[in-house]
């Protein structure tokens, strides 16, 4: 093991028990979780046998707790202090989460407050823009051209095609087994 690697998995531990005992987040090094993901990179390089794979495999599963458990303590503050939290001590691949559980609350906001104060030309919209709400996904299998629920056709498509079909749609066909969501976020 190279002692930099080492030397990220004391950080990261450190960095785990810091946020751990403190109510508030912490400060993190806006590289560590791609020095980490270097980490598990590098891992997998290498031809590991014998005891060298038991190490490596345990410093693996190890290093995956670690990872999961920071995320999920941070972003759990997220979650019960949106409205107080310092978006800066997040990385860049937290705040790819922080921003999606923060479109969540507005638009749980908004739908709550149309219907409490009765906006119901808003919640029209709202059901325009779901029903207009298009998904991309990955097909498994073979599928026969179909009418979405927007009522237009789609297909037919071939096994590993890429399309954006209407979001009950993709559920549907995902729940056959037939089809995988994929993110529309770039990365």
């Amino acid at each position: 093991m190279e002692s930099s690697s080492i030397d990220d998995v004391k950080t990261l531990y450190e960095y785990l028990s810091r946020e751990e005992s403190s109510s508030s987040l912490q400060e993190l090094d806006h590289t560590l979780y791609r020095r980490i993901a270097e980490i598990f990179n590098s891992l997998k390089g290498y031809g590991y046998e014998g005891i060298d794979a038991k190490i490596r495999d345990t410093l693996v599963s190890m290093l995956s707790d670690i990872v999961r458990l920071m995320l999920k303590i941070r972003l759990e503050k997220v979650r019960q202090s949106a409205d107080e939290i310092d978006y800066s001590r997040l990385s860049s691949e937290e705040l790819y989460v922080a921003l999606a559980e923060r479109e969540f609350r507005l638009r749980l906001n908004l739908l709550l407050s149309s219907i409490l104060n009765g906006r119901s030309k808003v919640l029209d919209a709202i059901a325009e823009r779901v029903a207009s709400t298009l998904v991309l996904v990955r097909f498994i299998r073979q599928v026969d051209a179909f009418t979405g629920k927007d009522n237009a056709r789609y297909g037919p498509f071939e096994a590993e095609d890429v399309a954006m079909i209407p979001f009950l749609d993709a559920i549907e066909l995902v729940r056959q087994g037939v089809a995988i969501e994929l993110p529309l976020a770039e990365y």
